[in-house]
């Protein structure tokens, strides 16, 4: 189930923003526009263009669309950039805010705020990474620094449920090959070297290809290019269906088998006296997307996303808090004697509190996660999760 809200950002293309269409763009002292990604509807005709002017002493980023009778306009603020991956969703911002995440979904011709998942060929899992920062003990066991960790989530589109199932500060990428089987580059800290590893989530095993840094890959032939964990870093090719590996033979052939990518933009034909900051604003419509109902003694709460690490369920406190009119205080670390506590909040509902820190609470992105014990403090006695299945 998808809540959908329908909201136009920016202003009402109404009579004046008709004029301003159709008026000439002013005179400015710009420089050309760089075009850095580009998308074409064939079907709708819809053209987005993510571009970037310097204006004066500054650059101007933005986000245009062509629009039905040819002219163009920018997309609203803070809409300004976005990255074509060949993928139905084209990403606006980063994925690390699980609140905050915006792509342009394509099919609807729509912004969506949505956990932006990588699905399998099969559509049975969906595969996304967050990066987040904590507190870790140092190399000499009594000081502490704030580690970066890469987070990798799991969606089972099948239940809903979402799981954290694999979490490093160390080298890390994944890639679907097969129907849901993810191919792995990682750093293994017991073997302190670089592997290559497939990881199947049906079934949560994992198994070790070969031991390398992974470079490149051609799936459609079953061929993965890497190093083994040597001086030289020679290049070597995996044959992902027998088993083997060769050297590779030349540049030629390494060219051959793993072509570029890189696909061409499309022709941008906005006049040579464009300037950026003079285009009108488009309406873009807004789809907010939940993957969970959260239901405290019959109140229903909507929220982006619940996951599981470590064999716990983690609830995002702030929608709670503002549907539910709970209070949140941001308790001053200094006196508690523990600087590496990295914060204290209380959360209170009437005369019920419970206390989150570092060691019983989730963070990415800024956002805070409790646990159902947590908001039983709070007085409730019944809490339903319901996921929202497609």
């Amino acid at each position: 189930m998808k809540r959908m809200l329908r909201q136009y950002l920016g202003m009402t293309l109404g009579a004046a923003m008709l004029l301003a269409l159709a008026a000439p763009l002013s005179a400015h002292a710009a420089e050309e526009i760089t075009v850095y990604d580009s998308y074409v509807n064939k079907n709708s005709g819809v053209e987005l263009h993510s571009v970037s002017q310097l204006d004066g002493n500054q650059f101007v980023n933005a986000v245009i669309s062509k629009q039905p009778d040819g002219t163009f306009a920018k997309w609203p603020e803070p809409f300004l950039f976005f990255r074509n991956n060949g993928t139905v969703s084209l990403p606006l911002t980063g994925n690390d805010d699980p609140e905050q995440s915006y792509v342009y979904d394509t099919k609807s011709e729509s912004i969506v705020r949505k956990s932006n998942y990588i699905l399998s060929p099969d559509g049975r899992w969906g595969y996304l990474e967050r990066s987040r920062y904590s507190w870790q003990e140092g190399t000499d066991g009594s000081s502490k620094y704030m580690g970066k960790f890469n987070d990798q989530y799991l969606r089972d589109t099948a239940t809903g449920k979402v799981t954290i199932y694999h979490s490093t500060d160390s080298r890390y990428n994944a890639l679907w090959m097969n129907q849901h089987t993810l191919l792995e580059g990682r750093y293994d800290k017991g073997l302190k070297q670089n592997v290559i590893s497939t990881y199947d989530p049906s079934t949560g095993k994992r198994k070790e290809l070969v031991k390398g840094t992974l470079y490149n890959w051609n799936l459609e032939k079953g061929l993965i290019q890497y190093g083994k964990n040597e001086p030289k870093r020679l290049p070597w090719i995996y044959n992902l269906k027998d088993g083997t590996s060769r050297l590779v033979k030349n540049d030629s052939e390494l060219r051959a088998l793993f072509p570029s990518q890189t696909a061409a933009r499309a022709e941008l034909s906005l006049p040579k006296s464009t300037v950026l900051k003079d285009l009108p604003v488009a309406e873009v419509p807004i789809t907010l997307s939940y993957e969970y109902n959260v239901n405290l003694d019959g109140k229903g709460v909507d929220v982006s996303t619940v996951f599981s690490s470590g064999g716990q369920e983690w609830i995002p406190v702030k929608p709670l808090a503002a549907s539910l009119g709970w209070k949140i205080e941001v308790m001053n670390i200094t006196q508690t004697g523990d600087p590496s506590a990295a914060y204290i909040n209380k959360i209170t509902n009437g005369g019920k509190e419970a206390v989150l820190t570092p060691a019983n609470s989730f963070t990415s992105g800024n956002r805070l996660y409790m646990t159902q014990a947590q908001i039983k403090e709070l007085g409730y006695s019944t809490i339903k999760l319901t996921p929202y299945l497609k």
